[in-house]
C-alpha cells in the first residue's frame, strides 16, 4: 500500500524496483492526492503511478482523501474509465465519512474503504465497518498498532499478555488477527524489517475463538467525549511531529497550502458530523485555561471550529 503523497513519488519508485520480477504474484494498492481530484489530473496521476511503479496495471487505486471543491462525478469518470481500460482492477476509498462513501456509492461501484482501525480507536465500528460489511465491501485497516503506541489499559495489556502466552503468538499478532476476525477487515501493518514483515504476515495463521474475541473487545471499548473547542490547546510536536495552525486566522489562510484546507473542509461538514474524532492528552497548561492538548487532527480540529462558529463541542478520545 502505497501513494503518490509518499516521498513525492519516492515510494512508489521504491515498490516499482521490488516487485519487477515477481509483480503477479503482488497485489499492488496506490493512491492519487486529493489535490490531483479532477478528471484529468486523476488521468494524469495515474500515468505517473504507473510509470514510477513500472507496472501496465495497478490492482487497487484509491482517492487518498475527499476534496470538497471537486465533484464526485469529475473524479469517479476518470476512476471508471481507468479501470475500463485495465490499467485499474479495483476501485477504493481512504478517509472518507459516511456520508460521503454513500454519496460516491450512489455514483459507481467501489471495491474498498480505506480507514484508521485499532484497539484506541474502534470508531470505525459504529459506522464505516458495518457499511463495508452490508455492502460486501473489503476494509483496510490503517494503523492496526495504532503506530506503535504504547497500550495505557493496563488490564487490557494483561489480557493481551495471557492470551499471547495461550496461542503462542506475539502481542502484536494477536491484535492484528483479532482485526481481521472482524470480515471484512485487511490489515495494514507498518513493517521496519524482514522479521517484522515475516510477523505481521504469520498473524493471518491462527484463529482467535471467539469468547477471546469478545474478551478483547470487552476490555478495549473506545470512549468518545464532547469537549468544548476553547478547552482544547493546539500544540506543535504532537502525533507525527506535524507544522500546525496554532490560531483560527492561520487555519483560514492554509499558507501550508493543505489539500483539503480547513475552510474546504469545514464547507464538507455539518454541524454534527465529523470525519473521525481528534486525539487529546490531558494539558501540560498550568494556567488553568486548558483541559487538554491537541495531539492528532489538527485540520480536523479547526474545520470543525470553523464549521461551527466554535459554539458545539468536538467529538475527542482522550490518550492517558
Amino acid at each position: 500500500d502505497t501513494a503518490e503523497l509518499y516521498a513525492g513519488g519516492f515510494s512508489e519508485e521504491i515498490v516499482g524496483k521490488v516487485i519487477k520480477d515477481c509483480r503477479k504474484s503482488i497485489f499492488v494498492a496506490t493512491k492519487f492526492s486529493p489535490g490531483r481530484s479532477t478528471y484529468r489530473e486523476v488521468l494524469e496521476s495515474a500515468e505517473g503511478s504507473l510509470r514510477r511503479l513500472d507496472t501496465d496495471y495497478i490492482d487497487l487505486y484509491q482517492v487518498h482523501w475527499p476534496n470538497p471543491t471537486v465533484p464526485f462525478y469529475d473524479t469517479i469518470r476518470a476512476l471508471d474509465k481507468l479501470r475500463s481500460e485495465g490499467k485499474v482492477r479495483y476501485i477504493g476509498v481512504s478517509n472518507f465519512s459516511l456520508e460521503q462513501l454513500e454519496e460516491l456509492c450512489s455514483l459507481t461501484s467501489i471495491d474498498s474503504v480505506q480507514s484508521e482501525y485499532n484497539l484506541f480507536d474502534r470508531t470505525a465500528e459504529s459506522n464505516i465497518l458495518p457499511y463495508c460489511q452490508e455492502k460486501g465491501l473489503t476494509f483496510i485497516a490503517y494503523s492496526p498498532l495504532d503506530q506503535g503506541n504504547p497500550i495505557s489499559n493496563s488490564e487490557g495489556l494483561d489480557l493481551l499478555k495471557f492470551l499471547s502466552d495461550k496461542y503462542n503468538k506475539t502481542v502484536s499478532e494477536l491484535v492484528l488477527n483479532w482485526l481481521v476476525s472482524h470480515s471484512p477487515v485487511v490489515a495494514i501493518p507498518k513493517a521496519s524489517s524482514t522479521e517484522h514483515t515475516r510477523r505481521n504476515a504469520y498473524s493471518a495463521d491462527f484463529k482467535i475463538s471467539d469468547s477471546d474475541v469478545g474478551r478483547i473487545a470487552a476490555a478495549f471499548t473506545t470512549k468518545v467525549e464532547l469537549v468544548s473547542v476553547d478547552r482544547i490547546r493546539v500544540i506543535t510536536g504532537g502525533q507525527g511531529d506535524r507544522e500546525v495552525y496554532k490560531t483560527i486566522a492561520e487555519a483560514v489562510e492554509n499558507s501550508l497550502g493543505l489539500i483539503p484546507s480547513p475552510v474546504d473542509l469545514a464547507s464538507s461538514m455539518t454541524s454534527a458530523t465529523i470525519l473521525k474524532p481528534v486525539r487529546v492528552i490531558k494539558t501540560t497548561d498550568t494556567t488553568g485555561r486548558y483541559d487538554y492538548d491537541l495531539v492528532e487532527g489538527r485540520i480536523r480540529y479547526w474545520a470543525w471550529v470553523i464549521a461551527n462558529e466554535s459554539k458545539l463541542p468536538i467529538p475527542v478520545i482522550s490518550r492517558n
